[in-house]
């Protein structure tokens, strides 16, 4: 596969409000935010990125179901709410006048958190009132008719309507990947040293392998976009390239920390990905932006810069290597765009033309 350049573009921002989890559909908090209502701003951001080369956005869809899905009664799957296809659309719509493919990560590791905020209608006197869910939504992943209802009501729609025969097939192209669950590393029951604090009910590895495999098939037999999963760990990436799980490209995320060398992940950068010992291309999903300068204060990252990673991405033969994240909403700050230009120089064929021109 060519090398695709590509950045991680999680959710939008406006520089005040994060939009986590709201691009796609009205949110649970009774308002609707997502891409068509702040759809110059999103094209903005489009336009720049492809400014910068990259042909690739990897964008977070539900994230911990906080927007787009409705639920019943028993916070089980309802179906997609009337704005979550408008915003996709539009997504779509902007992704296709920038030059770039989406990465849709349908859900974030986050799903399965205890104690996210969620609101209802009181059946007595109409107002919505907040309330806390104690597991998060896990369990729409713990139980059969939960998983069922995710693929029926929210996944199968979605696939269909961008899919080869769908109403919105000329959009489609613009789809890349899906994606599952970003890093659901810290969700897998068997993988205790991974496990998040905040997941007391983790998932079976059987259960998600499950999960992974029915959306393959879902994608493949509908649709061009190829199917991708965003591993936290690089000790379990082997798990990934079961060929009953049907993904056709794998990703590693690596957040190397020179202050904890005996606990952290190996650190990636200097590995080919003929050493791997791995049967699937693999990209390098996530990787500190400008580790050296904008980090956590907590971590220590090498001196590795985002030239580094991505010459160190095409020479080692990895199929990409995007960089988190052009939102910049966290300690990890926004994209040094320097390095980005000279890469495009370097690498005129392998980004997007808007890269080189000034309008």
């Amino acid at each position: 596969m060519t090398f695709l350049h590509g950045c991680n573009y999680p959710w939008s921002t406006d520089g005040r409000t994060v939009y986590y989890g709201m691009d796609f559909g009205a949110n649970v908090w009774g308002s609707h935010l997502g891409v068509s209502t702040r759809r110059d701003a999103v094209a903005r951001d489009f336009l720049d990125m492809a400014r910068l080369g990259f042909t690739v956005a990897r964008w977070f869809v539900f994230c911990d179901g906080r927007a787009g899905i409705l639920y019943d009664p028993s916070d089980m799957p309802a179906g997609l709410d009337d704005c979550f296809f408008v915003d996709m659309d539009a997504a779509l719509e902007i992704a296709r006048d920038a030059g770039i493919r989406l990465d849709l990560v349908l859900l974030d590791h986050r799903w399965m958190f205890r104690d996210l905020i969620d609101s209802a209608v009181d059946a007595s006197t109409g107002l919505r009132i907040e309330r806390t869910l104690p597991h998060g939504r896990a369990d729409v992943l713990l139980t059969s008719s939960g998983r069922r209802l995710l693929f029926e009501r929210v996944f199968e729609p979605i696939v269909m309507r961008y899919g080869a025969s769908g109403e919105r097939q000329d959009l489609g192209r613009q789809i890349a990947f899906f994606e599952l669950m970003n890093e659901p590393d810290f969700v897998i029951s068997e993988w205790r040293r991974d496990i998040s604090r905040r997941v007391p009910r983790p998932v079976d590895f059987a259960v998600f392998r499950k999960m992974v495999s029915e959306l393959s098939a879902l994608v493949h037999a509908n649709s061009s976009a190829l199917v991708t999963l965003g591993g936290a760990r690089l000790r379990n990436l082997h798990a990934w390239d079961d060929p009953a799980l049907g993904l056709d490209l794998l990703q590693v995320h690596s957040y190397p920390d020179t202050r904890r060398f005996f606990r952290a992940e190996p650190d990636i950068f200097g590995r080919p990905a003929s050493s791997l010992g791995l049967n699937r291309e693999v990209i390098l999903g996530e990787f500190p932006g400008n580790g050296p300068t904008q980090h956590p204060g907590g971590a220590s990252p090498p001196a590795t810069t985002l030239d580094d990673y991505l010459e160190f991405g095409v020479s080692g033969g990895y199929a990409g290597a995007w960089p988190w994240s052009f939102s910049g909403t966290d300690a990890y700050g926004r994209l040094p765009e320097e390095p980005l230009r000279r890469f495009a120089a370097r690498h005129p064929d392998l980004v997007n033309p808007l890269a080189f021109t000034d309008e």
